[in-house]
């Protein structure tokens, strides 16, 4: 929202998107699942060919853990209102 001390208007801009890989969905169309799965399915056999998914590499194993206890523990102490331990794998 701009607002140069006139009449104040709400107003929107319609960015479009950006894949990493190519893609054959076109930027005027809204980014949704399948865009976001053939994503994640191209960064994976760009690794496992030996290349580095342009800087934006698949999360391993480990980061899956930790996130997930990470989640956890933040899901209990708002359930029970305390401060929880993260085990972190």
């Amino acid at each position: 929202m701009r607002y140069n001390g006139g009449a104040q208007v709400w107003q929107v801009e319609d960015l479009g998107f950006q894949t990493l890989f190519p893609a054959i969905t076109g930027g005027i169309f809204e980014f949704g699942f399948p865009d976001a799965l053939q994503q994640m399915w191209a960064a994976f056999l760009d690794e496992l060919a030996g290349g580095d998914a342009r800087g934006f590499p698949c999360v391993t194993p480990r980061e899956a853990a930790d996130h997930h206890a990470l989640l956890t523990a933040a899901l209990a102490a708002g359930q029970d209102d305390t401060v929880e331990t993260v085990a972190y794998a």
